[in-house]
């Protein structure tokens, strides 16, 4: 719950909670003070908010997440957490719960059809997220596409803006703006969007290949704007100045770790440097048993 830097020697501290075999961590945020929780799903498939007290030593509370079917992402705002991801049957969900986790809503459209919510974030008050529309054999009458919704501290919609691309992710920018990543074709886009949300550039980064992320993370790492994801069965991290401008780009051709498990990095900025942990397999085609924990740092060249 801490940033994370591969080379700390600091003891972890552990929390007994329900048994999980996979969590999200919802980020701290530096302008929103709630407690921090933990998502966690149980081996029955079974989702659930887990909040810990202030000093992140036990539990507070839990409260089930039913008919989520994969949460991607969380965010706080001042009155309470919102959370991404897809249902069961496969749709777009966005959940509003309260600070004290009693109310809970849950933020769908009459139009959505098959697809996730890949991110939400807070933006200086303002609640952001991504929701991404995908072909279904259900809705033969839909287009791939991608949209970046807003909404009120308690969830109340604000706005609905239409993306260029698909399986599209973002991310809060210190100044006030958004960075969003999305694919056209087999070409990945990053462009970013002012406070207004009007689109201030796009740049054009790589073509998928082989073994690839479907989605990618964005992040800020001091001065830059970061992408962080898989291709060519390879990690690849993306640097690109707040202009647009391509600064560098990191390809991982030493520790032969692949596409992590499941399919996003835990990934951390602290100045300048961006800590990448994950669990992945070291081959193309790893054997059972063969999923290795890993933490990568990487640096800028200048």
């Amino acid at each position: 719950m801490r940033e994370m830097d591969c080379r700390s020697k600091e003891k972890m501290r552990k929390i007994k909670t329900p048994s999980t075999h996979y969590i999200v961590l919802t980020p701290l945020s530096e302008s929103v003070r709630q407690n921090a929780i933990v998502i966690g799903m149980n081996f029955q498939g079974q989702w659930s908010v887990i909040q810990l007290n202030a000093d992140l030593s036990r539990m507070r509370q839990v409260q089930s997440l039913v008919g989520m079917g994969v949460v991607w992402a969380s965010a706080t705002s001042r009155t309470g957490y919102f959370i991404a991801g897809t249902s069961e049957n496969d749709r777009p969900v966005l959940i509003y719960l309260s600070a004290d986790l009693k109310n809970k809503k849950t933020l769908s459209q009459a139009d959505d059809h098959n697809g996730e919510v890949s991110s939400v974030f807070e933006s200086k008050g303002r609640i952001f997220a991504l929701f991404n529309r995908y072909l279904s054999n259900k809705d033969t009458g839909t287009t791939p596409n991608a949209e970046l919704r807003e909404y009120s501290a308690t969830g109340a919609p604000v706005s609905r803006t239409p993306l260029n691309g698909m399986a599209a992710t973002g991310t809060a920018l210190k100044d006030g703006g958004i960075a969003i990543s999305y694919w056209i074709d087999k070409q990945l886009f990053i462009e970013k969007r002012n406070a207004n949300l009007s689109a201030l550039w796009s740049t054009k980064l790589h073509q998928r290949s082989g073994v690839a992320s479907s989605k990618g993370y964005l992040l800020e790492a001091g001065s830059h704007i970061a992408w962080v994801g898989t291709n060519d069965n390879k990690l690849l991290i993306h640097r690109l100045a707040q202009n647009g401008k391509s600064i560098q780009t990191s390809i991982d051709t030493k520790t032969n770790i692949g596409v992590p498990v499941p399919d996003i990095y835990s990934v951390h900025s602290s100045g300048n440097n961006i800590y990448i942990r994950g669990t992945a397999g070291q081959s193309i085609n790893p054997q059972t048993g063969q999923i290795t924990e890993f933490c990568f740092t990487e640096q800028p060249d200048s």
